[in-house]
């Protein structure tokens, strides 16, 4: 009987063990794009304004891009700028593709501001990890 329990024991320990291990080799492939979102205009966006800031894959053309990671929030009282992180996997990430980080702000479900322009990231020549987003104001 006392056999019995320490192989159960030991089996138990086993797969605690591997199950933490596999889980660091899951958040050891994940890595994140960062930086801060601001625009120039001196505008106060309202609480419930709704920032939405995405990383895709922009290298096909006349087809909607592929989103890799998307993170939203509301300004719930804070103004620009913004941090933001987007979290992806390593092994998502082709050498051959272009990848974009682009944001948006939208109140009550009209755009406020919008990136404009390319923002690569990731597979451009510097391989940047970190990319600082300046929007303009709609209409």
């Amino acid at each position: 009987m006392k056999r019995v329990f320490a192989l159960i024991s030991v089996l138990a320990v086993a797969l605690i063990v591997s199950a933490c291990s596999s889980m660091i080799q899951q958040d050891a492939d994940l890595e994140a794009v960062t930086g801060t979102l601001m625009y120039k205009e001196r505008i106060a966006l309202p609480d419930h304004a709704r920032i939405t800031v995405t990383l895709a894959d922009v290298s096909k053309m006349d087809v909607a891009a592929e989103v890799l990671s998307s993170q939203a929030f509301l300004a719930d009282g804070n103004q620009v700028p913004f941090d933001y992180q987007l979290n992806f996997s390593r092994q998502e990430i082709r050498p051959n593709h272009t990848y974009a980080v682009s944001a948006r702000i939208e109140v009550d479900g009209k755009l406020w501001f919008i990136t404009d322009t390319a923002n690569h990231v990731l597979t451009d020549q510097a391989e940047s990890t970190h990319k600082d987003l300046v929007l303009v104001k709609v209409n």
